[in-house]
């Protein structure tokens, strides 16, 4: 491969990357079912030798989901992605995997690792909700943001693999949803994860026991804990050549279903003041009202195209208390009422 296709396989210069250490463990799960990766991999423009100098580096998620596309034509399995998580260790996650052994409990880890998952990923919102029984590990699609449906299984697959490693007495897993619709073999995956998978859900999300996590301890050093986290701090912020509007809307997709977003919170989790938050955002030519609004309606966009939720039902989830507001803002923004749009677009 020419040195200028290396370079641009991996880049900081992308809006949405994810890590190194995905390809490089799709290499080991083909070579494990016999099948060269060299051949997709250069289908994709990618280079392992590059992943293997740089496993801290960063992979446009363009390329990684051209890689998915010619691992599925390859296997012929839309099964591939779980069994990817068994070549994956914390530690591939750099520093944020040592930040996970030394917290207290698995629950402790999984939460530092949703907060941080910019490290792994940023082309997806991660959610975390806690109900009294449940950590629920959500990845939410970004709107005009294509990744492969192997990647949302090889993630969630992985996370299972992680509490597995760190300790935690099985069933951990209540259940999985996937925005996906139903494959051909919907028992690959109930098989993997021991509990009941629901396809052409309203979410992709892993339902883990609470009270399994907390009993898992992991190493629970607070120093080294400390340490890893300013190592992850530091390397997250070295994303941010990444446009603050991008990162905003990141942060707002993660937040909106949860509750109104707040400005604070965002200011806060960027490691700015709300004031220079607004000031940058102006600087890039748009307000934080413009980013909540063109969220809410990406968002809607994205239930009413690739799910049956009612417009009711899509009208609470995206921040809206009244159905005929929500009508209204969606028409000004598409020029056409919700309704119109699903039965124009939607394959539901």
């Amino acid at each position: 491969m020419p040195d200028g296709q290396m370079t641009h396989s991996m880049t900081k210069k992308a809006t949405y990357t994810t890590l190194a250490a995905w390809p490089l463990a799709i290499c080991q799960a083909l070579e494990a079912r016999g099948i060269p990766p060299g051949p997709l991999l250069a289908a994709a423009q990618l280079n392992r030798e590059e992943f293997v100098s740089h496993p801290e580096g960063r992979l446009d998620v363009r390329l990684m989901t051209r890689f998915w596309e010619v691992v599925l034509e390859a296997t012929g399995d839309e099964a591939f992605g779980l069994s990817v998580a068994q070549y994956v260790q914390p530690m591939n996650f750099r520093a944020l995997g040592l930040l996970m052994h030394t917290a207290g409990n698995l629950e402790q880890a999984f939460l530092k690792l949703g907060q941080y998952s910019a490290l792994v990923s940023n082309s997806a919102s991660i959610r975390i909700e806690q109900t009294p029984q449940n950590l629920v590990f959500c990845i939410d699609p970004i709107p005009g943001v294509t990744i492969s449906t192997m990647a949302i299984d090889s993630f969630l697959a992985t996370l299972t693999r992680f509490a597995d490693q760190l300790g935690a007495a099985r069933p951990f897993v209540d259940k999985v949803e996937f925005l996906q619709p139903s494959p051909r073999r919907p028992e690959a995956w109930s098989r993997f994860f021991g509990a009941p998978v629901a396809f052409g859900a309203a979410q992709n999300a892993v339902w883990l026991n609470r009270l399994q996590l907390k009993r898992a301890e992991v190493m629970g050093d607070l120093q080294m804990s400390a340490y890893s986290e300013s190592l992850v701090q530091s390397y997250v912020g070295g994303l941010g050549d990444v446009p603050l509007t991008h990162q905003v809307k990141q942060l707002l997709n993660a937040q909106l279903e949860k509750s109104e977003p707040n400005i604070s919170v965002i200011a806060q989790r960027l490691n700015l003041t709300e004031r220079s938050l607004r000031r940058r955002l102006k600087d890039e030519n748009t307000t934080y009202r413009d980013l909540v609004q063109q969220c809410r309606m990406e968002l809607a966009e994205h239930y009413l195209t690739h799910t049956s939720l009612s417009i009711t039902d899509i009208a609470l989830r995206v921040g809206f208390t009244d159905t005929g507001n929500f009508s209204r803002a969606f028409t000004r923004h598409f020029g056409k009422t919700p309704s119109g749009f699903r039965n124009k677009t939607s394959p539901h």
